[in-house]
Protein backbone atom coordinates (compact mmCIF):
# COMPACT_ATOMS: atom_id res chain seq x y z
CA UNK A 1 0.00 0.00 0.00
CA UNK A 2 2.66 2.56 1.08
CA UNK A 3 4.63 1.75 -2.33
CA UNK A 4 1.61 2.44 -4.04
CA UNK A 5 1.17 6.04 -2.10
CA UNK A 6 4.54 7.00 -3.44
CA UNK A 7 3.33 6.11 -7.43
CA UNK A 8 0.33 7.74 -6.68
CA UNK A 9 1.99 11.05 -5.34
CA UNK A 10 4.96 10.82 -7.48
CA UNK A 11 2.16 11.12 -10.70
CA UNK A 12 0.93 14.06 -8.95
CA UNK A 13 3.73 15.80 -8.32
CA UNK A 14 4.51 15.59 -12.13
CA UNK A 15 1.70 16.51 -13.36
CA UNK A 16 0.55 13.95 -15.00
CA UNK A 17 -2.49 15.31 -17.07
CA UNK A 18 -4.07 11.19 -17.86
CA UNK A 19 -3.48 10.56 -14.10
CA UNK A 20 -5.59 13.70 -13.14
CA UNK A 21 -8.04 13.50 -15.69
CA UNK A 22 -8.58 9.77 -14.62
CA UNK A 23 -8.44 10.89 -11.00
CA UNK A 24 -11.32 13.59 -11.91
CA UNK A 25 -13.61 10.42 -13.26
CA UNK A 26 -13.42 8.60 -10.04
CA UNK A 27 -14.91 11.76 -8.00
CA UNK A 28 -17.48 12.43 -10.63
CA UNK A 29 -18.97 8.91 -10.86
CA UNK A 30 -18.45 7.70 -8.17
CA UNK A 31 -17.80 4.13 -9.10
CA UNK A 32 -17.51 2.05 -5.88
CA UNK A 33 -20.33 4.27 -4.58
CA UNK A 34 -17.88 5.01 -1.28
CA UNK A 35 -17.56 9.00 -1.99
CA UNK A 36 -21.30 9.84 -1.37
CA UNK A 37 -24.14 8.72 0.76
CA UNK A 38 -26.89 6.84 -1.32
CA UNK A 39 -30.54 6.27 -0.59
CA UNK A 40 -30.37 3.17 -2.37
CA UNK A 41 -27.35 0.83 -3.50
CA UNK A 42 -29.38 -1.44 -5.68
CA UNK A 43 -28.32 -2.72 -9.06
CA UNK A 44 -25.02 -1.07 -9.48
CA UNK A 45 -22.89 -2.60 -11.90
CA UNK A 46 -19.71 -2.54 -9.94
CA UNK A 47 -18.82 -5.39 -7.94
CA UNK A 48 -19.85 -4.03 -4.29
CA UNK A 49 -18.52 -3.53 -0.79
CA UNK A 50 -21.13 -5.44 1.19
CA UNK A 51 -19.07 -4.98 4.50
CA UNK A 52 -19.41 -1.04 3.22
CA UNK A 53 -22.97 -1.07 2.13
CA UNK A 54 -24.28 -3.11 4.98
CA UNK A 55 -22.59 -0.66 7.41
CA UNK A 56 -24.06 2.38 6.26
CA UNK A 57 -27.37 1.12 6.12
CA UNK A 58 -27.14 0.43 9.72
CA UNK A 59 -25.66 4.18 10.16
CA UNK A 60 -28.41 5.34 8.31
CA UNK A 61 -31.19 3.38 9.86
CA UNK A 62 -30.60 2.43 13.70
CA UNK A 63 -31.52 5.44 15.73
CA UNK A 64 -35.03 5.12 13.95
CA UNK A 65 -35.36 1.34 13.22
CA UNK A 66 -34.39 0.29 16.53
CA UNK A 67 -33.02 -2.85 15.27
CA UNK A 68 -32.81 -5.59 18.12
CA UNK A 69 -32.27 -8.68 16.23
CA UNK A 70 -28.84 -9.79 13.72
CA UNK A 71 -27.19 -11.72 11.03
CA UNK A 72 -24.16 -11.74 10.44
CA UNK A 73 -21.76 -13.89 8.25
CA UNK A 74 -20.67 -13.88 4.50
CA UNK A 75 -22.95 -13.39 1.47
CA UNK A 76 -24.36 -16.54 1.96
CA UNK A 77 -26.71 -14.98 4.47
CA UNK A 78 -28.58 -14.03 1.26
CA UNK A 79 -30.55 -17.39 1.86
CA UNK A 80 -31.41 -16.06 5.44
CA UNK A 81 -34.74 -14.14 4.54
CA UNK A 82 -35.33 -11.68 7.53
CA UNK A 83 -39.20 -12.14 7.30
CA UNK A 84 -38.30 -16.39 7.74
CA UNK A 85 -36.30 -15.37 10.83
CA UNK A 86 -39.00 -12.74 12.50
CA UNK A 87 -41.78 -15.18 12.05
CA UNK A 88 -39.75 -17.52 14.10
CA UNK A 89 -38.61 -14.79 16.81
CA UNK A 90 -41.08 -14.37 19.58
CA UNK A 91 -42.31 -10.67 20.72
CA UNK A 92 -41.77 -8.40 18.60
CA UNK A 93 -38.18 -7.84 16.70
CA UNK A 94 -36.85 -5.77 13.97
CA UNK A 95 -33.94 -8.01 12.24
CA UNK A 96 -31.13 -6.57 10.22
CA UNK A 97 -28.73 -8.65 7.88
CA UNK A 98 -25.35 -7.73 8.59
CA UNK A 99 -23.14 -9.57 6.21
CA UNK A 100 -20.01 -8.51 3.91
CA UNK A 101 -18.41 -10.30 1.21
CA UNK A 102 -15.77 -13.37 2.57
CA UNK A 103 -17.07 -12.11 6.24
CA UNK A 104 -14.66 -13.65 8.79
CA UNK A 105 -14.49 -14.15 12.31
CA UNK A 106 -12.69 -10.80 12.75
CA UNK A 107 -15.60 -8.82 10.82
CA UNK A 108 -18.65 -10.64 12.89
CA UNK A 109 -16.59 -9.46 15.91
CA UNK A 110 -16.88 -5.88 15.08
CA UNK A 111 -19.63 -5.70 14.08
CA UNK A 112 -21.19 -7.30 17.47
CA UNK A 113 -18.65 -5.03 19.47
CA UNK A 114 -19.67 -2.07 17.34
CA UNK A 115 -24.05 -2.50 17.97
CA UNK A 116 -22.60 -2.71 21.61
CA UNK A 117 -20.96 0.27 21.81
CA UNK A 118 -23.38 1.78 20.28
CA UNK A 119 -25.82 0.90 23.15
CA UNK A 120 -27.84 -1.06 21.06
CA UNK A 121 -29.97 -4.07 21.71
CA UNK A 122 -28.71 -7.83 20.56
CA UNK A 123 -32.19 -9.63 21.53
CA UNK A 124 -31.73 -12.42 18.83
CA UNK A 125 -28.58 -13.35 16.66
CA UNK A 126 -27.96 -15.89 13.78
CA UNK A 127 -24.19 -16.12 13.54
CA UNK A 128 -23.53 -18.34 9.52
CA UNK A 129 -20.22 -19.66 9.60
CA UNK A 130 -18.39 -20.99 6.24
CA UNK A 131 -15.75 -23.59 6.06
CA UNK A 132 -13.92 -22.04 3.50
CA UNK A 133 -13.77 -18.35 4.82
CA UNK A 134 -14.68 -17.86 8.61
CA UNK A 135 -11.22 -18.46 9.71
CA UNK A 136 -9.26 -17.52 7.01
CA UNK A 137 -8.20 -14.21 8.41
CA UNK A 138 -7.76 -12.81 11.86
CA UNK A 139 -7.65 -9.01 11.27
CA UNK A 140 -8.44 -6.52 8.65
CA UNK A 141 -9.26 -7.76 5.23
CA UNK A 142 -7.04 -6.20 2.22
CA UNK A 143 -8.49 -4.91 -1.26
CA UNK A 144 -11.63 -2.83 -2.25
CA UNK A 145 -14.39 -5.85 -2.28
CA UNK A 146 -13.05 -6.55 1.58
CA UNK A 147 -11.92 -4.18 3.73
CA UNK A 148 -14.16 -2.90 6.42
CA UNK A 149 -15.68 -0.57 7.35
CA UNK A 150 -13.54 2.47 9.02
CA UNK A 151 -16.60 2.87 11.77
CA UNK A 152 -16.24 -0.75 12.43
CA UNK A 153 -12.68 -1.61 12.37
CA UNK A 154 -11.75 1.86 13.58
CA UNK A 155 -8.51 2.28 11.01
CA UNK A 156 -7.31 5.06 9.16
CA UNK A 157 -10.20 6.41 6.26
CA UNK A 158 -7.71 7.29 4.22
CA UNK A 159 -6.32 3.64 3.81
CA UNK A 160 -9.40 2.75 3.39
CA UNK A 161 -10.26 5.06 0.10
CA UNK A 162 -6.95 4.40 -0.79
CA UNK A 163 -8.00 0.64 -1.45
CA UNK A 164 -10.78 2.13 -3.87
CA UNK A 165 -7.95 4.51 -5.70
CA UNK A 166 -6.23 1.78 -6.29
CA UNK A 167 -8.43 -0.76 -7.64
CA UNK A 168 -9.86 2.25 -9.95
CA UNK A 169 -6.33 2.88 -11.34
CA UNK A 170 -6.54 -1.22 -12.58
CA UNK A 171 -6.16 -1.07 -15.68
CA UNK A 172 -8.88 -3.88 -16.28
CA UNK A 173 -10.97 -1.86 -14.17
CA UNK A 174 -10.35 1.27 -16.19
CA UNK A 175 -11.19 -0.41 -19.57
CA UNK A 176 -14.19 -2.20 -18.11
CA UNK A 177 -15.82 0.27 -16.56
CA UNK A 178 -15.88 3.18 -19.54
CA UNK A 179 -16.61 0.80 -22.05
CA UNK A 180 -19.58 -0.26 -20.23
CA UNK A 181 -20.47 3.30 -19.35
CA UNK A 182 -20.08 4.04 -23.00
CA UNK A 183 -22.21 0.76 -24.60
CA UNK A 184 -24.01 -0.21 -22.16
CA UNK A 185 -22.86 -4.03 -22.76
CA UNK A 186 -21.60 -6.42 -20.58
CA UNK A 187 -18.88 -8.60 -21.98
CA UNK A 188 -16.97 -11.61 -20.28
CA UNK A 189 -13.67 -9.04 -19.77
CA UNK A 190 -15.59 -7.79 -17.41
CA UNK A 191 -16.65 -10.16 -14.71
CA UNK A 192 -13.75 -9.59 -11.87
CA UNK A 193 -14.81 -5.92 -11.63
CA UNK A 194 -18.67 -5.53 -12.98
CA UNK A 195 -21.82 -7.51 -11.92
CA UNK A 196 -23.56 -9.01 -14.84
CA UNK A 197 -26.48 -9.97 -12.19
CA UNK A 198 -29.42 -7.71 -10.96
CA UNK A 199 -28.57 -7.05 -7.37
CA UNK A 200 -31.30 -5.43 -5.31
CA UNK A 201 -30.46 -4.76 -1.41
CA UNK A 202 -33.65 -3.66 0.87
CA UNK A 203 -33.02 -0.33 2.34
CA UNK A 204 -34.40 -1.20 5.39
CA UNK A 205 -33.08 -4.71 6.34
CA UNK A 206 -30.60 -4.97 3.83
CA UNK A 207 -31.81 -7.97 2.33
CA UNK A 208 -30.04 -8.57 -0.88
CA UNK A 209 -32.00 -10.37 -3.62
CA UNK A 210 -30.21 -11.68 -7.32
CA UNK A 211 -33.12 -10.61 -9.30
CA UNK A 212 -32.59 -12.08 -12.14
CA UNK A 213 -31.44 -15.86 -11.60
CA UNK A 214 -34.66 -16.02 -9.03
CA UNK A 215 -36.91 -15.03 -11.96
CA UNK A 216 -35.13 -17.42 -14.13
CA UNK A 217 -34.79 -20.32 -11.63
CA UNK A 218 -38.87 -19.71 -10.98
CA UNK A 219 -39.54 -19.89 -14.90
CA UNK A 220 -37.71 -22.53 -15.84
CA UNK A 221 -35.38 -24.32 -13.36
CA UNK A 222 -35.00 -27.47 -15.73
CA UNK A 223 -32.95 -25.18 -18.23
CA UNK A 224 -31.18 -23.10 -15.56
CA UNK A 225 -29.44 -26.09 -14.03
CA UNK A 226 -28.77 -27.89 -17.52
CA UNK A 227 -26.91 -24.55 -18.32
CA UNK A 228 -24.75 -24.66 -15.78
CA UNK A 229 -23.49 -28.02 -15.42
CA UNK A 230 -20.07 -26.72 -15.80
CA UNK A 231 -20.67 -24.81 -12.30
CA UNK A 232 -21.91 -27.21 -10.50
CA UNK A 233 -18.89 -29.91 -10.65
CA UNK A 234 -19.33 -33.96 -9.61
CA UNK A 235 -18.96 -34.10 -5.82
CA UNK A 236 -17.28 -37.81 -4.32
CA UNK A 237 -19.18 -39.46 -2.36
CA UNK A 238 -16.76 -39.90 0.34
CA UNK A 239 -16.63 -37.70 3.71
CA UNK A 240 -14.18 -35.08 2.65
CA UNK A 241 -12.40 -33.21 5.90
CA UNK A 242 -10.51 -29.51 6.21
CA UNK A 243 -6.97 -31.18 6.20
CA UNK A 244 -5.41 -28.88 8.78
CA UNK A 245 -7.01 -26.75 11.92
CA UNK A 246 -7.99 -23.04 10.68
CA UNK A 247 -8.45 -21.57 13.88
CA UNK A 248 -5.79 -19.90 15.81
CA UNK A 249 -5.09 -18.22 19.30
CA UNK A 250 -6.22 -14.72 17.78
CA UNK A 251 -9.39 -16.65 16.33
CA UNK A 252 -10.13 -18.07 19.88
CA UNK A 253 -9.23 -14.63 21.18
CA UNK A 254 -12.27 -13.13 18.65
CA UNK A 255 -14.87 -15.87 19.23
CA UNK A 256 -14.68 -15.65 23.34
CA UNK A 257 -15.00 -11.62 22.77
CA UNK A 258 -17.85 -12.38 20.69
CA UNK A 259 -19.15 -14.76 23.41
CA UNK A 260 -19.02 -11.88 26.26
CA UNK A 261 -20.87 -9.40 24.82
CA UNK A 262 -23.82 -12.04 23.18
CA UNK A 263 -23.92 -13.36 27.05
CA UNK A 264 -23.78 -9.78 28.79
CA UNK A 265 -26.78 -8.65 26.10
CA UNK A 266 -28.64 -12.32 27.05
CA UNK A 267 -28.87 -12.90 23.60
CA UNK A 268 -30.82 -15.92 21.92
CA UNK A 269 -28.68 -16.96 19.69
CA UNK A 270 -27.66 -19.69 17.48
CA UNK A 271 -24.35 -20.36 15.48
CA UNK A 272 -24.62 -22.10 12.05
CA UNK A 273 -21.77 -23.81 9.89
CA UNK A 274 -23.50 -23.39 6.82
CA UNK A 275 -24.21 -26.39 3.83
CA UNK A 276 -21.49 -25.41 1.06
CA UNK A 277 -21.88 -27.14 -2.00
CA UNK A 278 -18.22 -28.70 -1.64
CA UNK A 279 -19.13 -30.63 1.12
CA UNK A 280 -15.93 -30.45 3.26
CA UNK A 281 -16.37 -30.47 6.64
CA UNK A 282 -14.56 -28.64 9.63
CA UNK A 283 -11.21 -30.15 11.08
CA UNK A 284 -12.23 -31.96 13.94
CA UNK A 285 -10.49 -29.63 16.48
CA UNK A 286 -12.23 -26.65 15.18
CA UNK A 287 -15.55 -28.01 15.84
CA UNK A 288 -14.23 -28.61 19.57
CA UNK A 289 -13.06 -25.71 19.95
CA UNK A 290 -16.52 -24.02 18.22
CA UNK A 291 -18.09 -26.22 20.92
CA UNK A 292 -16.36 -25.02 23.54
CA UNK A 293 -17.42 -21.57 23.12
CA UNK A 294 -21.07 -21.77 21.67
CA UNK A 295 -22.26 -25.39 23.15
CA UNK A 296 -25.58 -26.56 21.87
CA UNK A 297 -25.93 -23.34 20.33
CA UNK A 298 -24.04 -24.83 17.29
CA UNK A 299 -25.30 -26.49 14.37
CA UNK A 300 -23.39 -27.83 11.53
CA UNK A 301 -24.63 -28.40 8.39
CA UNK A 302 -21.16 -28.89 6.64
CA UNK A 303 -20.38 -31.74 4.19
CA UNK A 304 -22.69 -34.59 2.92
CA UNK A 305 -26.19 -33.85 3.74
CA UNK A 306 -29.87 -33.97 2.39
CA UNK A 307 -29.15 -29.77 1.70
CA UNK A 308 -25.47 -30.28 -0.10
CA UNK A 309 -26.65 -33.47 -1.81
CA UNK A 310 -29.26 -31.78 -4.08
CA UNK A 311 -27.81 -28.89 -6.64
CA UNK A 312 -31.21 -27.56 -6.63
CA UNK A 313 -30.57 -25.62 -3.38
CA UNK A 314 -27.71 -23.34 -5.10
CA UNK A 315 -27.90 -20.70 -7.36
CA UNK A 316 -23.91 -22.20 -8.25
CA UNK A 317 -21.54 -23.51 -6.77
CA UNK A 318 -20.66 -20.88 -3.55
CA UNK A 319 -24.34 -19.32 -2.69
CA UNK A 320 -27.21 -21.74 -1.12
CA UNK A 321 -30.86 -20.62 -1.72
CA UNK A 322 -33.39 -19.14 0.35
CA UNK A 323 -34.75 -22.69 0.64
CA UNK A 324 -32.16 -23.90 2.43
CA UNK A 325 -32.22 -20.79 4.86
CA UNK A 326 -35.83 -21.14 5.62
CA UNK A 327 -35.32 -24.64 6.70
CA UNK A 328 -32.34 -24.20 8.62
CA UNK A 329 -34.69 -21.61 10.76
CA UNK A 330 -37.45 -23.53 10.72
CA UNK A 331 -35.58 -26.57 12.19
CA UNK A 332 -33.42 -24.02 15.00
CA UNK A 333 -36.80 -22.56 16.11
CA UNK A 334 -38.85 -25.19 16.01
CA UNK A 335 -36.91 -28.22 16.96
Amino acid sequence: MNAFIKKVLLFLIVGSFPLWFLLLGYFIFDPFMVLRSYDDFSYSYVLPNRDYISTEIYLRNYPTQHYNSYIFGSSRTLAFRPDTWENNLIGNNNPYIFDASGESIYGINKKIKFIDDLGEKIDNALIILCEDVSFQRDENHEGHLYIKHPETSGENKLSFHMNFIKAYYNPTFLLSFYDYKLTGNFKPYMSEFLESRKMAFDKINNKMIIEDQEEELLRDPESYFKNRESIFYPRTSNDKIDSLPQINAKHQKLLEEIVVILEKQNTNYYVVIGPLYNQVKFHPKDLALLKEYFGDRLYDFSGINSFTEDKTNYYESSHYRPIVGDSIMNYLYKK
